[in-house]
């Protein structure tokens, strides 16, 4: 599905205030696709916003795993337009190098196509 076919559509969208980057992200992907989305109910939960679609308030762009792994009456489509890759981290104790830890880190280079040599966030 091409992000235009939607356009016109009611959209249910996560409520900012609980994750920025993520509403930033989704209203981003519209704005590239020219897309003004006309918002006709906002949630603090993914389960929420499901189920505001199964009760036809409008469409949703959500992570695929929220919607596989819910029990709603809800169909996901994938989005063929070229959209901005999420953002994910993981967060471990301080001085931990589990063998888990870096793995996940070797996938996540891998996947995103940066140097292998990048830096461990060291933010504290």
């Amino acid at each position: 599905m091409r992000l235009r076919e939607v356009s016109g559509q009611n959209f249910v969208m996560y409520e900012r205030t609980y994750a920025p980057g993520f509403h930033d992200l989704i209203f981003g992907m519209l704005r590239d696709a020219r897309i003004v989305p006309n918002v006709s109910q906002t949630a603090a939960e993914l389960s929420t916003m499901i189920s505001l679609v199964d009760a036809h308030m409008g469409v949703a762009i959500l992570p695929l795993s929220a919607v596989k792994h819910s029990v709603a009456s809800v169909v996901a489509c994938d989005i063929v337009d070229r959209i901005p890759m999420s953002e994910i981290g993981m967060a471990v104790r301080k001085g931990t190098r589990v063998p888990v830890v870096d793995n996940f880190r070797s996938f996540a280079l891998k996947n995103s196509g940066q140097p292998r040599n990048a830096l461990y966030n060291r933010r504290a």
